[in-house]
This record gives C-alpha cells, sequence and structure tokens, in this order.
C-alpha cells in the first residue's frame, strides 16, 4: 500500500508538470522534464520526451513488480488471489510489450545525454562559470539518474550475456569488468529507481519554485 500511494503521487505529479509547460526555467537551471523549449500544437515541450521515461520506468523488471503486486495484487501472495484467470505470465498481451524494454533503454541513454548536457549548463551563467544549490539538485539527479540506468538487469545481461567464458580474450576481460561493475549497480536496482524517480521531482519543484520567485537560489554569480 506505501509503494502504491508513493508511486501514485510521483506519477501524478510528473504527468501534471509535463502537460504545465509553464515556468520550468529558472536562470541557468532547466527542469530535467524540459529538454527542449519548443512543443507541438502548443502542447508541452516536455511531451515530446515524456513516454520515454514512463516507457522504461513502466517495463522495467523492479518497476513490474512493484506495480504488479501494488496495484494488481499479483502474482499470487499469501490470501491474496490472482486477479486473472490462470497464469500467463508475459506472454500474451498487453504483458507481452514488457520485452520492450531492451529498446527503451537505448532511448533513455539519448535522454541521458540531453539530461547531462543541462546539467554541464547550470554551472555556467551570465558569461560566469559558477554554482549554486540548483546546480547541485540537477547533478545530484543526473547522477542518481544515470545509475539507476546502468543499473539496468538488460544492461547487465547485454554486457556479460552469450559468452562461455570471460577469460578467452581481452575483450571478454574488459566485458567481465564492466559486467561486474553493473552486477554492483544491480544489486541496488530498487534503490536506485526510487531515488532517481525522487531526484527528478525535487528537482523540478526547485526550477519551479525558483522561476516564481517563491524562493532565492543561493549561488556564487550574485
Amino acid at each position: 500500500m506505501a509503494m502504491a500511494i508513493a508511486l501514485t503521487v510521483l506519477l501524478i505529479y510528473a504527468s501534471w508538470t509535463t502537460f504545465n509547460g509553464q515556468n520550468y526555467i529558472a536562470g541557468p537551471y532547466r527542469s530535467p522534464f524540459y529538454p527542449f523549449d519548443f512543443g507541438i500544437f502548443g502542447l508541452s515541450p516536455a511531451l515530446l520526451v515524456f513516454w520515454i521515461p514512463v516507457a522504461f520506468r513502466l517495463t522495467c523488471y523492479y518497476w513490474r513488480q512493484v506495480y504488479y503486486r501494488s496495484y494488481f495484487l499479483d502474482p499470487q501472495g499469501c490470501a491474496v488471489k490472482e486477479f486473472r484467470k490462470g497464469y500467463n505470465g508475459e506472454t500474451k498481451f498487453p504483458f507481452i510489450l514488457q520485452n520492450l524494454h531492451r529498446y527503451f533503454v537505448y532511448l533513455a541513454m539519448i535522454l541521458l545525454i540531453l539530461h547531462w548536457k543541462e546539467t554541464f549548463n547550470s554551472f555556467y551563467y551570465d558569461d560566469k562559470i559558477g554554482i549554486g544549490v540548483g546546480s547541485v539538485i540537477l547533478l545530484l539527479d543526473s547522477v542518481f539518474i544515470t545509475i539507476y540506468v546502468f543499473s539496468c538487469h538488460f544492461l547487465r545481461h547485454l554486457v556479460g550475456g552469450g559468452l562461455q567464458q570471460f577469460s578467452c580474450s581481452s575483450c571478454n576481460k574488459l566485458r567481465y569488468k564492466a559486467w561486474q561493475g553493473i552486477s554492483a549497480l544491480n544489486l541496488r536496482h530498487a534503490l536506485w529507481a526510487w531515488i532517481s524517480l525522487i531526484t527528478i521531482i525535487v528537482a523540478d519543484i526547485y526550477v519551479r519554485l525558483l522561476a516564481k520567485g517563491i524562493i532565492v537560489d543561493i549561488n556564487t554569480w550574485r
């Protein structure tokens, strides 16, 4: 219940901020939901990319577990009854679409590049290099989202799967080291999933409060 409530609140806010295309820029800071300034047919520019992180998270192995159990009360546990007749796993529509996760990973990486671009821009304002509270918040957000994406189960398989031996070539040894690193991150994949979801919303709230003049940023440009 706690996870269902938390996830619902975060998703409602994320949906609202996506459609509310105002107050997403304040000084050198830009809300992480808005990598572009242009929209479509007068709609919020965030709608151009919002579907990518949504699809990436909805098909993520960990988030499947969360909303299957929290919203669907499935799979069966203790006295909880299956909400479907029989059990088909993810072999029938619409659950078979979960297999698209591997493709959304690549799109998420493209968004990461844009995410880091705006983070670096947050350290440059009025032709000067500096730092502010907003810069730190955006930096932390980018770091945790990067860790979440690179702790993905699919990436772990992509890097280390399909091999009989890791030690038979230099390339395989390099893949083994990469696999070890991703595996270490993967152990806390659930933690990174929640933290990254919270940090992106905190970053958006902070930028919007600055843009509305409700709070003042502490920075070195003053």
